[in-house]
Parts: C-alpha cells; sequence; structure tokens
C-alpha cells in the first residue's frame, strides 16, 4: 500500500526483492538538484539536473537484552548491489549493539496530515522558476550606486522520498528545498574606508521572490553599515536576537538535549527540569507548514505530530525515533531524522535515522516588535548578523562573531557595530543565568527561517566581548 504523495516507488520496488529476516527497513530516494550561478549582475553559470538515486537499508538483530543495528547506503540499484548492501548491514548488526532488547517499527495504515511541502512552480519547471527567480533577485539591484551583488547562487533540491519496512509499511513524499547564498559588498564614496560586506544565506522550502525589494534594501543598508561600524562595548549587556540569529542557536542545541540520544547518554534535563523562565514554551511541530524539518512523515514513516517540549520554562517531553524509544521503552514521537549532507545535496537515504527536531516552534510573548524590545532593553546590542554561533552539542555554550550589529541608545537602534563576539550558554542550572532563563522579554511577532518560527527575544544579559575601555 502506498501512502502520501510521490511519483517514485523505489523503496518498494525494494522491499519486494530483500531477503532478510525482519524486522528491517529500507529508505528510497530520487533527488534532482538545479542550480544559477551569477557574478555581478551577471548570470555566469546554470547546472542541472543533477541526479542522484539511492537507498539505504538497516536490519535490526537480537542479541540476548540489546539490539544489533545495521545500516548499508548505496547508490546501485541491481540486484547484486541490493544483495551486498544487505549482507553489509548484517555484518555491521554483529558488532553494533544498542541497549534496546526489541525494536518495533511502524507499520502501515495511519493517516498523514497535509503539510505542504512543495513548490508547484519550481516542481513544474525547475529551470525557468529559478532564472525568474534569479531576475527577481538581481533586479532591486539595478542603479544602485556604491552597492553590488558581488557573487551569489541559488540552489534547488527535487526529493522524492520513498520508505518501506518488513512490517508492511510503505509511505512516500515529496519536497522542494531552496538554498540562497549572495555576498553584497558597499563602497567608494569620500571616506576612503575599505568595503563592507554582508553575507546572506537563507534555506527554505519554496521560491518568494516578492520579498526582495525590501530584503535587498536592508542587505545594501547592512553592507553600508558594516563599512562604519565600530566595536561593540565589553561586557554583560542587554542584547537582542532576531529570528535569523535564534536560528543558528536553538534548534541545532535544543534538538541534541532534549532527544533521547541525550537521555541516553545522561546528557538530557529530565521531565520537570526548570531550564527556562515562565515566558518560555517550545514545540516540536513536524506539521508546521513550510518548515525545513516538517514532512507528513518522519524518516522511519510514522505521521509527524506536534509535541511541546518545554512549558513555562519546564522540560515536558523528549524527541525520540523508534530505536531510543525501545531504550526507555516509550513510543516514537515521530522524530526519526537523516541527516542532510550540506550544500551539495539532500541525500536522506545515506544516514541511518536519529531523533531530532522537526520545526521547532518559540511561543510568542508580550514583548511586542523589534522597536519595543528596543525600548525595554534601554542600553545594549542589537545583533543582525552572528557568525558560527552553532551551540557545542554536549555543553549548550554558544558563541559567535557579530558580523553587523547595532547599538541600543536610550531604547533606540543607533551606530553599527561589528567584530567582537556574543556568547553564553543555552541553558544552565535553575539560578545560573543562560539564554533561556535570561529572556526577559519575547516578541509577539514570530516568523519561520529555517527550522524554528521565533520572534525576537530581549535577554539580559548576555556576555559581549568587544573594544576595551
Amino acid at each position: 500500500m502506498t501512502s502520501g504523495g510521490t511519483s517514485s516507488d523505489l523503496a518498494f520496488r525494494l522491499a519486494e526483492r530483500i531477503r532478510a529476516e525482519p524486522p528491517w527497513e529500507v529508505i528510497g530516494e530520487r533527488a534532482r538538484r538545479y542550480e544559477v550561478h551569477f557574478r555581478g549582475h551577471e548570470v555566469e553559470l546554470e547546472r542541472g539536473p543533477l541526479a542522484v538515486e539511492g537507498f539505504g537499508i538497516r536490519v535490526l538483530r537480537r542479541h540476548g537484552e540489546a539490539t544489533g543495528t545495521g545500516f548499508q547506503a548505496s547508490t546501485d540499484l541491481s540486484p547484486e548491489g541490493l544483495a551486498a548492501a544487505v549482507g553489509d548491514a548484517e555484518t555491521i548488526s554483529r558488532h553494533a549493539e544498542f541497549p534496546a532488547p526489541s525494536v518495533e517499527l511502524p507499520d502501515d495504515g495511519q493517516a498523514p496530515p497535509e503539510v505542504p511541502l512543495v513548490d508547484p512552480k519550481l516542481w513544474r519547471d525547475p529551470t525557468e522558476s529559478l532564472r525568474a527567480y534569479v531576475s527577481a533577485l538581481l533586479a532591486p539591484f539595478a542603479g544602485r550606486a556604491g552597492v553590488v551583488p558581488t557573487f551569489g547562487s541559488v540552489r534547488a533540491t527535487l526529493s522524492e522520498v520513498t520508505i518501506a519496512n518488513s512490517s508492511g509499511l510503505r509511505v512516500g513524499f515529496n519536497g522542494t528545498n531552496v538554498d540562497l547564498e549572495v555576498a553584497v559588498k558597499a563602497f567608494g564614496g569620500p571616506e576612503g574606508t575599505a568595503p563592507g560586506e554582508y553575507w546572506v544565506t537563507d534555506e527554505a522550502r519554496r521560491l518568494a521572490p516578492e520579498r526582495f525589494p525590501a530584503a535587498v534594501d536592508a542587505w545594501c543598508r547592512y553592507a553600508a553599515d558594516v563599512r562604519r561600524a565600530k566595536q561593540p562595548p565589553t561586557g554583560e549587556l542587554p542584547v537582542i536576537l532576531p529570528p535569523d540569529v535564534l536560528e543558528g542557536i536553538l534548534p541545532a542545541g535544543l534538538g541534541f538535549r532534549l532527544s533521547g540520544v541525550a537521555r541516553l547518554r545522561k546528557l538530557a534535563p529530565t521531565v520537570g527540569t526548570q531550564i527556562g523562565g515562565e515566558n518560555i514554551s517550545l514545540t516540536d511541530d513536524g506539521t508546521y507548514p513550510w518548515g525545513a524539518g516538517s514532512a507528513p512523515y518522519d524518516d522511519e514513516g510514522l505521521p509527524r505530530l506536534r509535541r511541546t517540549l518545554v512549558e513555562r520554562g519546564k522540560v515536558v517531553g523528549h524527541l525520540y525515533d523508534s530505536l531510543y524509544g525501545a531504550a526507555f521503552k516509550v513510543p516514537s514521537t515521530a522524530n526519526a531524522a537523516r541527516s542532510a549532507v550540506g550544500p551539495s545535496m539532500d541525500l536522506k537515504f545515506a544516514h541511518a535515522p536519529v531523533p531530532a527536531l522537526s520545526t521547532l516552534l518559540l511561543a510568542p510573548g508580550s514583548g511586542g516588535s523589534l522597536a519595543e524590545l528596543c525600548e525595554a532593553a534601554g542600553e545594549g546590542i542589537l545583533v543582525q548578523q552572528l557568525g558560527w554561533a552553532r551551540p557545542d552539542a554536549f555543553t549548550g555554550a554558544f558563541g559567535g562573531e557579530i558580523r553587523i550589529g547595532y547599538r541600543v541608545r536610550g531604547g533606540k537602534i543607533a551606530e553599527p557595530v561589528r567584530g567582537g563576539t556574543v556568547g553564553g550558554t543555552m541553558f544552565a542550572a535553575p539560578g545560573l543565568p543562560s539564554l533561556l532563563a535570561s529572556a526577559v522579554e519575547i516578541g509577539d511577532e514570530p516568523s519561520l527561517t529555517g527550522r524554528l518560527v521565533s520572534p525576537a527575544v530581549l535577554v539580559r544579559p548576555l556576555s559581549v566581548a568587544g573594544a576595551t575601555a
């Protein structure tokens, strides 16, 4: 039985040919990549489709009170290639034990939620859609003095995922993913300062060219402000973090620390632990429209869910897949995920599943707009872009360079700053400062950025290392 919507049947065909003892599962993926690269105002290169088709197979074998887990991926779809992959997975399972006596894989028959993942125009005509998208991106730069897009690229991936297992599961879904990268440079003028550059990186499920006029205005302003920016002050300061910055911190760190993986390693806060203020509520929503981690099914084939993780600052749940759920004798929370491979291609099939966040939602608060958060801050820093802020998975510590930000003086956005660092820890023991515990104001204007839906947040304080007195 086929559930969901996909034109591929790769995993279903392979499942008919697998000769292995249950339980086993196979994921198939057909991915096509289209790219447009530009330099200045001119398109330099178009590529696509770059196509990959492959599968990954996992077998689970009882080893007394443990389970042997074996996984192998391949792009060889021949009978010999499938048999070799199954054999390799069996061999690995004899040497890789997991502390769960038995694991039950999902069966078929559960209706998935409706989750929009496919940009229809991009799916129908990817080449022409990307050309039009790049034209819409470059058009607002025309006629601007002293600001140019030095180079950039748009990469669109069209994927067809199918999952089958020995319990009779047969599900599939399509998806589109768009990666945007642009470097904007500001130069010229009588002041003689060095050029300023602002880097744009963006991940989305669909093309949205209507945003470019306003977005390009902002990018050009940031690039120009880099030229005149000074280092921020040093100290424990009120810091405002917009959604784009939070997306580089919260999903990666919380996705690990609130998972069964961290719980098994005794790194996860237990249910009932206070890790944030009472204004902090976090939800994992695999059904959120167009979220980078959303889908009708997780990567083991279970229908996605909406699950509260933190309520009024207290941990109320963790994330599990079938394997880690079995270790704790709890059901999967439909959070099985297969890691994507950087900017090269989606390639879910190349990875065994582990529990991870889908799309994380930070509930809006009463802090109001960005301007109102600045008023509440009084004197501090608004960080517009923070480089390399990804937190350490084990400690939750994060920190990054301020690529562009602004002083907040008297409750108003003032002169630009860059250089120096902002850092801290996501959460700590009760009574100790952390991002979640010190988030004194949560804005009321949430937006979707990659895997996070969040408003801006005022943290009082965070550590800023900049200019010395």
